[in-house]
């Protein structure tokens, strides 16, 4: 359980993530592709559970695997 740590850091982390989990999950909607809505909606819920450092890293694997063949 994330400690309410509201640095910079952790809502510029939050804002980016949620963005990209958002589009990804619009993408894969529309395209009726179960992976980008399964990672989208795992990176708009990440900040919610998470947050400083591993914020980062599971959102930049998480964004990895939006695009991964």
């Amino acid at each position: 359980m994330p400690s309410l740590d509201l640095s910079t850091s952790t809502l510029f982390a939050g804002l980016i993530f949620s963005t990209l989990g958002g589009v990804a999950w619009i993408y894969g909607k529309k395209t009726q592709a179960a992976r980008p809505m399964m990672v989208g909606a795992a990176l708009v819920g990440a900040p919610f559970v998470l947050d400083g450092v591993p914020l980062w890293g599971v959102g930049a694997v998480l964004t990895l695997l939006i695009f991964w063949p």
